[in-house]
């Protein structure tokens, strides 16, 4: 009998995959790769969502800050409900035709959108309505209003709220204001 030295048998014997095994290998690295494109697509197709949202939400700060300011210039408030409120503020003049720094600038929300109009301090001669706010879900209740007291002078609340997509995580954006410039 020969006998077959050890350099010999480590050459014969064949180092590798065997067929299943690669197989195997193979269904493995699909389902991981096919996991990995579903989820990124799915980022693909949800981001002009995001967009559209992030860029209404954006419009909605930027009208927020608007009517703050406008609210904290005021001298009164003329009308107020949930859905409308109108003050009288400083603002360019010649947007309401009258040589006096004052205008009364209303704003009204229905439908999911808000709308501002300028006119004279009295309410006559008013502008067009220009939307400031679209997308959100309050309408009826936008607005807040606490007269004025002995002790503190007449503030308005906004609340603008924007629903989710998907039936959560709504965004809120919230802010008040106390008029500064109150005539006697």
């Amino acid at each position: 009998m020969r006998r077959l030295s050890r350099a010999t048998v480590r050459g014969r014997r064949e180092d590798g995959f065997t067929l299943v095994e690669l197989m195997v290998g193979t269904v493995l690295a699909m389902i991981v790769l096919g996991a990995g494109v579903t989820i990124f697509t799915a980022g693909i197709q949800s981001q002009p969502r995001v967009n559209a949202q992030a860029a209404d939400i954006q419009q909605a700060r930027t009208a927020m800050e608007r009517m703050v300011r406008e609210l904290r210039q005021g001298s009164s408030v003329p009308t107020a409900t949930g859905s409308m409120v109108g003050v009288v503020t400083f603002v360019d003049g010649t947007t309401c035709g009258t040589t006096t720094p004052q205008c009364r600038v209303t704003y009204t929300c229905t439908a999911g959108n808000c709308t501002r109009v300028v006119a004279r301090p009295d309410g006559s001669s008013p502008g067009p309505a220009v939307r400031v706010v679209s997308g959100i879900s309050n309408s009826s209740s936008v607005f807040t209003y606490t007269p004025a007291t002995a002790t503190s002078g007449a503030t308005v609340g906004v609340t603008l709220a924007f629903p989710s997509e998907t039936g959560g995580n709504a965004i809120t954006l919230s802010d008040a204001a106390t008029l500064r410039n109150v005539t006697g």
